[in-house]
């Protein structure tokens, strides 16, 4: 499809709670609760929010939250500022784990989701943003973890194919989308290439979420969209927002084809705030008839 196509292909994401994030990210769909998860990374709060109700919880924390995954057996493991921990339940106890060496008064966990072996993928952001000292680490079920992929400053937009055979990395600053085959059987990525790179000006490659085609829908922080991109890296689709800073996104509903699209409100100026009043918010977009939904998300085997 050419960009001329995906140009008419734009759709329209509404709001579906004004929740004025300062940065909301790594949204997850519990299929088993028909519930939603996300956080407010600076605001230290995880969110549980009902579609069926339209209720939103919060849960505070003690520290940021970059990224989480839902467990197997119950709770969530978590990429936390200080490095990995369990938490037994939305309101529970956590449990701080074993985890990587860096320096979390300059590093913090930032975005992570699990493979279909249900190992969990999280990388770090390094605050100064003035080198590539962000890394992405793999977790295995047997608590045993590793750095993986290549340095980053911002890591964001992991995502992995539904066959298993390829994933996603996006570096965020430096506006680029990798993307690598995988090796399920060993966890091991391999032959980066630039799925989809930037100009400066159209935004930067934020959050991901995968359909059952392994199409990546990809936020665009300081873009105002989200976009559909295919496994080659054409652009397939736009979903715009009436607000600039896009995040994360993630399908939801018993039939998957329901997208709910977290933003952020940091580093707006009053007079930006006061132009998009719903900055922060939670979104929401139905698929098209003969679209591909989305995919279960897999769940930590630890």
């Amino acid at each position: 499809m050419t960009q001329a196509t995906a140009q008419s292909r734009r759709h329209q994401a509404t709001l579906a709670l004004d929740a004025r994030a300062t940065l909301g990210e790594c949204i997850r769909w519990d299929e088993r609760q028909k519930l939603i998860y996300w956080v407010d990374i600076p605001g230290r709060q995880l969110h549980r929010y009902d579609p069926a109700t339209g209720r939103d919880d919060a849960m505070p924390l003690a520290q940021e939250m970059g990224c989480f995954a839902l467990a197997e057996r119950g709770g969530f493991i978590c990429g936390m500022r200080s490095g990995y921990a369990r938490l037994d339940r939305f309101g529970g106890e956590f449990t701080s784990l074993a985890s990587p060496d860096y320096d979390p008064a300059r590093a913090r966990f930032n975005d992570g989701r699990c493979d279909s072996a249900g190992r969990f993928w999280a990388g770090t952001m390094w605050e100064p943003r003035d080198r590539a000292g962000g890394i992405v680490y793999r977790l295995d079920a047997d608590g045993r973890f590793g750095a993986q992929c290549n340095p980053v400053i911002i890591a964001n937009g992991i995502t992995f194919a539904p066959d298993g055979r390829s994933m996603t990395l996006a570096d965020t600053t430096n506006h680029v989308l990798w993307a690598f085959d995988y090796d399920l059987v060993t966890g091991i990525s391999s032959s980066r290439r630039a799925l989809r790179s930037y100009e400066p000006a159209s935004g930067r490659p934020d959050g991901a979420c995968v359909d059952a085609e392994g199409n990546v829908y990809v936020a665009i922080m300081a873009g105002g969209r989200v976009e559909k991109i295919s496994p080659t890296g054409e652009l397939l689709a736009l979903i715009e927002l009436p607000i600039p800073n896009i995040t994360c996104c993630t399908f939801a509903g018993d039939d998957l084809r329901t997208l709910y699209i977290t933003t952020a409100r940091t580093r707006m100026t009053d007079a930006e705030l006061a132009a998009h009043p719903y900055a922060g918010g939670l979104f929401v977009w139905r698929l098209p008839d003969g679209d591909a939904p989305g995919i279960i998300e897999p769940r930590y085997a630890g």
